[in-house]
C-alpha cells in the first residue's frame, strides 16, 4: 500500500512539472507574439509618430537602438518627417532622455544628413553613463559602429581594451568595428580615418620594437644567459626531431618566448620549481625577463607598459581559425577554454591557411589590439584535439597537485584517439576568467613539448596494413616443394589456376564488400576514361582481394605476398598438402622504412570518380571504428555526431591543403548534403 501511495505522489509530481513546463512554454510563446506584434507596428510606415515613440521606448527599454534602425524604417516606406517627429517626442518626454531616445534621434539626424546634430546626440549618449556600467557604454559604441562610424568605434574600443584587454564584449565589438572599417576602406578611397584604423591594426612595429628591446636588454646579462640556457635545454630535448632549418629556428624562438616569462635566476635553487608549469602558475615572478625589463629605469614608459601587458595578459592556447581569410584580422576561439579573440596575425602566418586550422601559440595585447606573437605551429583539427586533451589532463593534474594530491606523470599526446574538442568548443560556454588564465598558463608550459611532439608525429610514416590487417611487407620468395604440389594447391578452396597461364596460381582472399567494390570500380573506370579508354566495362559480380600470386615451375614455387604473416600461412598450407616447403630465397621490402613521409600534415586525396559513385558514396555506409562502429549515416542522427563533424572538418582541412598544390581532396560538401550536416558549419 505504501509503495502504491509513493507512486501516486511521484505521478502527481511528474504531472505538475509537466503542466508547469507547458505554462512556461505558453508564456514564452505569448511574449514572442507580443514582440513580433510590436516590431510589426514599428516597421509599419502607417504607425503614427506618437505611437512609434512609445513602441520604441517599450521595445528597447532604455538601451541603445541599432545604428541601422532609421535607415531600415526609411526603406520600409516611413517618411523622414515621421521619424523626426517620433525622435523629438522621445527626447522631450523626460528630463533626462534615455539612451534609446538619444541613439534613435542620432540615427534619424544621420539619416537626414545633419551630422552636427548626430554628433551632439552621440556625445550625450556617451556621457550619459560614463560612471556606470561599462557594458552600457559599449552598447553605445556598438550603435556608433552600426550607424556608419566604424572609425570612431575603433578609436573608443581601443581605449577600452588598453584599460581592460580581457573585456570579451569589447573585444567582440572591436572585431566587428575593425571589419566594418576595413570594408569601408576597401570600397572608398577617400575613407581616410577608416584606412588609418586598419593600418594601425596591421602595424606590428610596436610588437617588433618590444621584442628587440627585450633582447637588447638581456644581452650580456645573467638573466639573458639563463634564458639562452633554457632555450639550449629545450632544443637538446628535441635532438631526435628531424627539424628543417626554418622549423628549428621557429622552435628556438618559441622556447625563448617561454623563457622570457619563466626564467628567474635570482630565485633560490631550493625554491625553484621543477616544472615550468609551476613557474607559469606563480602570480608574481618578479625576476623573469619581461618584468625585469619593465622595472628597469632606463626602459621607456611605453615599452615598459607593453612588457607588463604581455606578461600579465598573454594567453597561450589552441586557437581555431574558422575563416582563414583575414579581414583584416582573424576571429579565433581557444578550443580548450572557449576564449574568443579578434587577432592580428603577421602575413607569413596566414598565407595558405586551410579551413579549421588551429594555431598553437600565444596572443598578446599591444595598445588595445590583440596580436599573435608570430611564433607558433599550425595544427590540423585532429592534431589540435589531441593537444587539447593533453592540456586538459595537465590542467587537472595541476589542480590536484595544488590540492596536495600525488603528482600524475604526463601521458603521450593521444594523436588520433582524442575527443572532438574543436567541435565541443562551438556549444560549450567559455570557462571562467580564472580558469581560462590557468589553462593558458598550462598551455604555455606545454607549448614546446606539443610543438616537438607534433613534428615527431608528422615525421612518423603512416601504419600500412593489408586487407588481413597484417603490417605491410613486400616479399618475393622462392620455395622448393614436392612434385605435384601445384595441383594439390590449386584444388584447395581459395586457390585458382589460370587456364591461360597454367603455371600461375592466384591465392584469393575475402570478398570485397559490395559498396567498396562499387567505389573501386567507379574509380578505376573514371581513370580509364580519363586516359581515353571509352569502351571498357567493369567486371560484373562479386570480387575478391588477392592474397598472393604464385608461379609454379616443377618443384619450385615463386610467390609474391605483402606480409610476413601471409608467407607463414602459405607455408603452413603447403605443409598440409604434403609439399614439404623449404624457402630457398627471400627478398623483403618494408614500406614503412623506405617510404619518405614529409614532416607536414597528412592529406587524403579525392578520387577521379564523382562523389556519388566513388569513395564518398561507399564511406557513407561503412562502419567506422572512430564512430563506435556506426556508419556516418547512423552517426549523423546519433550521439556520435560530434565525432562525425570532427572527421568532416579534417577532410575539409586536408582538401584545402591539397588545393594549394592543385590537387583535389575528398568532396566534403557532397558528404554534408547527404548527411544533412550543412548547418553544422553555421552553428
Amino acid at each position: 500500500m505504501a509503495s502504491s501511495h509513493r507512486r501516486k505522489k511521484q505521478n502527481r509530481a511528474k504531472a505538475a512539472a509537466k503542466h508547469a513546463e507547458a505554462r512556461r512554454q505558453r508564456a514564452a510563446t505569448a511574449r514572442i507574439r507580443v514582440v513580433q506584434a510590436r516590431l510589426s507596428r514599428i516597421y509599419d510606415s502607417g504607425t503614427p509618430a506618437t505611437e512609434l515613440a512609445v513602441l520604441l521606448a517599450e521595445h528597447y527599454q532604455g538601451v541603445p537602438v541599432a545604428g541601422w534602425l532609421a535607415s531600415a524604417l526609411l526603406r520600409e516606406g516611413s517618411s523622414l518627417a515621421r521619424l523626426q517627429d517620433a525622435a523629438n517626442l522621445m527626447l522631450s518626454s523626460q528630463e533626462a532622455p534615455s539612451l534609446t531616445a538619444l541613439t534613435f534621434a542620432a540615427a534619424v539626424a544621420g539619416a537626414a544628413g545633419d551630422t552636427g546634430q548626430e554628433r551632439r546626440l552621440i556625445d550625450r549618449a556617451l556621457a550619459a553613463d560614463e560612471a556606470g556600467d561599462p557594458d552600457v557604454r559599449l552598447e553605445v559604441i556598438d550603435f556608433i559602429c552600426t550607424s556608419g562610424h566604424a572609425a570612431d568605434a575603433v578609436d573608443l574600443l581601443e581605449l577600452r581594451l588598453k584599460e581592460a584587454p580581457d573585456d570579451d564584449f569589447a573585444g567582440e565589438l572591436y572585431g566587428a568595428a575593425i571589419e566594418r572599417a576595413y570594408a569601408t576602406a576597401c570600397a572608398d578611397e577617400t575613407a581616410a580615418r577608416e584606412r588609418a584604423a586598419v593600418q594601425r591594426f596591421a602595424e606590428r612595429t610596436g610588437l617588433v620594437a618590444l621584442r628587440d628591446a627585450v633582447s637588447a636588454f638581456l644581452d650580456g646579462t645573467e638573466l639573458g644567459e639563463a634564458a639562452r640556457a633554457r632555450v639550449t635545454e629545450e632544443l637538446s630535448v628535441t635532438d631526435d626531431v628531424d627539424w628543417s632549418p626554418e622549423d628549428r629556428v621557429a622552435f628556438g624562438e618559441l622556447a625563448e618566448e617561454i623563457a622570457w616569462l619563466t626564467v628567474d635566476p635570482g630565485q633560490d635553487e631550493d625554491e625553484t620549481p621543477d616544472d615550468i608549469g609551476d613557474m607559469l602558475a606563480d602570480d608574481d615572478p618578479t625576476g623573469v625577463p619581461l618584468r625585469a625589463f619593465a622595472a628597469d629605469l632606463s626602459t621607456p614608459a611605453a615599452l615598459a607598459a607593453s612588457a607588463l601587458a604581455w606578461h600579465e595578459h598573454i594567453h597561450y592556447g589552441l586557437w581555431r581559425i574558422d575563416d582563414p581569410v583575414p579581414g583584416p584580422g582573424l576571429r579565433c576561439i581557444d578550443i580548450i577554454s572557449g576564449t574568443e579573440r579578434y587577432v592580428e596575425f603577421p602575413a607569413e602566418a596566414t598565407t595558405g591557411l586551410p579551413r579549421w586550422t588551429v594555431w598553437l601559440g600565444g596572443m598578446v595585447p599591444v595598445d588595445g589590439i590583440w596580436r599573435s606573437t608570430g611564433v607558433g605551429v599550425r595544427l590540423s583539427p585532429t592534431e589540435a584535439d589531441a593537444a587539447a586533451e593533453s592540456i586538459d589532463e595537465a590542467a587537472l593534474a595541476m589542480i590536484h597537485a595544488l590540492a596536495g594530491e600525488p603528482d600524475v606523470p604526463p601521458t603521450p599526446i593521444p594523436f588520433g584517439h582524442a575527443e572532438p574538442h574543436g567541435v565541443y568548443a562551438d556549444d560549450q560556454e567559455p570557462v571562467s576568467a580564472e580558469m581560462a588564465s590557468l589553462i593558458g598558463k598550462v598551455a604555455g608550459a606545454m607549448v614546446t613539448r606539443i610543438a616537438a611532439d607534433v613534428h615527431r608525429y608528422r615525421a612518423t610514416p603512416p601504419t600500412i596494413a593489408n586487407t588481413d590487417g597484417d603490417p605491410m611487407c613486400l616479399i618475393s620468395a622462392e620455395i622448393a616443394v614436392e612434385e605435384g604440389t601445384a595441383g594439390k594447391l590449386a584444388a584447395r578452396p581459395g586457390f585458382d589456376r589460370d587456364s591461360d597461364e597454367p603455371d600461375r596460381v592466384t591465392w584469393w582472399g575475402a570478398l570485397i564488400p559490395d559498396g567498396q567494390r562499387e567505389a573501386m570500380m567507379a574509380e578505376a573506370m573514371a581513370q580509364l576514361r580519363a586516359q581515353g579508354h571509352k569502351d571498357v566495362e567493369a567486371p560484373a559480380g562479386p570480387q575478391r582481394w588477392v592474397r598472393g600470386v604464385l608461379r609454379v615451375r616443377g618443384r619450385e614455387i615463386t610467390v609474391e605476398v605483402n606480409s610476413q604473416q601471409r608467407l607463414a600461412r602459405l607455408l603452413d598450407i603447403l605443409r598440409k598438402v604434403g609439399g614439404n616447403p623449404v624457402v630457398t630465397s627471400e627478398k623483403r621490402i618494408d614500406p614503412a622504412q623506405d617510404f619518405a613521409w614529409p614532416a607536414v600534415q597528412r592529406a587524403a586525396q579525392g578520387g577521379a570518380a564523382a562523389a556519388a559513385e566513388g569513395w564518398e558514396k561507399f564511406w557513407l555506409d561503412e562502419q567506422i571504428p572512430a564512430l563506435s562502429g556506426r556508419t556516418p549515416r547512423q552517426a549523423a542522427r546519433g550521439r556520435e555526431r560530434p565525432y562525425l563533424e570532427a572527421m568532416l572538418r579534417q577532410f575539409e582541412y586536408e582538401a584545402d591543403l591539397l588545393a594549394v598544390d592543385g590537387k583535389t581532396g575528398i568532396d566534403t560538401a557532397w558528404l554534408r548534403e547527404q548527411l544533412d550536416m550543412t548547418d553544422d558549419l553555421a552553428d
